[in-house]
C-alpha cells in the first residue's frame, strides 16, 4: 500500500498540509489581484483638472494658475470636487497678484462637494453655505473658507464669500463639464475675493437701458407753426392751396403755372361772342322808321 505522505529531505509533506498550502497561495493571489484593481481604480478616478481644462482654451489662464499655485496637485488627491472656473478675460483682473493672494483666492473657487447645474436648481433653500479648499488650511478667519450660493430667480444663481456682509459678485454662467459624482466644472463671471485676500473685484455694472426710439410722425400737410420764416411769400403753400370762392366764375380763378392768353386767343373769343337777340333787332328797326318819317314831314313842311 502506497503511503499517503510525500517525503522531502528533512521534511514530511502530508496531504492535509499540501491542501492548506494551496488555500494559502490562492488567498495570496486574491490579495494581489484586489490590490491591483484598487490601484487601477484609484488611478482612473484621479481628478486631473489640468487635463480637463486643457480641452478648453478659453480657460487657459485659470488652468495655468492652478498649476503655478500647485493647487492642481491638491485637487488630484480629492475624490469629489467642484471647480468654479473663470475665462481668460475675467481672471485677468487678478492674474498679476502675488502667488500667496492667488492661491488663497483660487482655493475659494474649489468646493469640497459635487454641484452641477441640476443639483443647484434642486437646492431646497434659496441660499446655502459651501465649504472650500481654503477651509482645510486651518488659517481661515471667520467665514473666509466658505462660499455663499444664492438663487435669486429661476436659472439665476450668484456666488460670494461666506464672510458676513460680503457681496455676491459672481454669477453662474453655465456648466463646462461634469463627471458625476466626482468632478464638476462651472463657469462663473467674476473672481470671488474674500475680505482679507486683497482688493475685492466687484461685479461689472449692468449695461444702461437704451432709450426707446421716438414714434414716427404721421404723414400729412405741414402745420402752419412748422413753416420757417422766409418761406412764406404771401401765397398759400403748394401743399395746401386756398380754394376759390364758391360764387366766382370758374374762368376767373387764377391758374398757377399757366401763361396769360395770347391776342389771337382774344380775337377768337370775340368772334365767338353770341349774336344780338330778336327783341334788340325790332327796337333798332322801329327807331330807324321813326327817323325816316320825321325826315319826310320836315321836307313837306319846307
Amino acid at each position: 500500500m502506497r503511503n499517503s505522505s510525500s517525503r522531502i529531505p528533512g521534511f514530511v509533506l502530508t496531504s492535509a498540509f499540501r491542501t492548506e498550502l494551496i488555500v494559502m497561495a490562492t488567498d495570496v493571489s486574491l490579495i494581489f489581484i484586489v490590490a491591483f484593481f484598487l490601484a487601477v481604480s484609484t488611478t482612473s478616478t484621479a481628478l486631473n483638472i489640468t487635463e480637463v481644462l486643457g480641452q478648453y482654451p478659453e480657460y487657459g489662464t485659470f488652468n495655468d494658475l492652478l498649476t503655478k499655485t500647485k493647487l492642481a496637485e491638491q485637487i488630484k488627491n480629492r475624490q469629489t470636487i467642484t471647480v468654479l472656473t473663470l475665462d481668460n478675460d475675467s481672471i485677468s483682473s487678478i492674474a498679476n497678484r502675488s502667488i500667496d493672494q492667488l492661491k488663497k483666492i483660487l482655493m475659494n473657487h474649489i468646493i469640497l462637494d459635487y454641484f452641477d447645474t441640476l443639483k443647484i436648481q434642486k437646492l431646497g433653500k434659496k441660499s446655502a453655505i459651501l465649504t472650500t479648499l481654503y477651509q482645510t488650511t486651518g488659517m481661515a478667519m471667520e467665514q473666509q473658507g466658505f462660499l455663499n450660493i444664492t438663487r435669486i430667480g429661476p436659472g439665476d444663481v450668484v456666488f460670494g464669500s461666506g464672510v458676513k456682509g460680503a457681496p455676491l459678485v459672481s454669477k453662474l454662467l453655465g456648466s463646462v463639464t461634469a463627471q458625476p459624482f466626482n468632478l464638476s466644472v462651472l463657469h462663473v463671471s467674476t473672481p470671488i475675493v474674500a475680505p482679507g485676500f486683497g482688493d475685492p473685484v466687484l461685479a461689472p455694472p449692468p449695461p444702461p437701458a437704451s432709450k426707446p426710439a421716438p414714434a414716427p410722425k404721421k404723414a400729412g400737410a405741414t402745420a402752419p407753426s412748422e413753416v420757417e420764416e422766409g418761406d412764406y411769400d404771401g401765397e398759400a403753400p403748394e401743399s395746401a392751396p386756398s380754394p376759390a370762392p364758391a360764387d366766382a366764375p370758374l374762368a376767373d380763378a387764377p391758374t398757377k403755372g399757366k401763361s396769360p392768353p395770347s391776342p389771337e386767343d382774344a380775337d377768337e373769343e370775340e368772334a365767338e361772342a353770341p349774336a344780338p337777340s330778336a327783341s334788340s333787332r325790332v327796337v333798332d328797326s322801329s327807331i330807324a322808321v321813326v327817323a325816316v318819317m320825321c325826315l319826310v314831314v320836315s321836307l313837306v313842311a319846307f
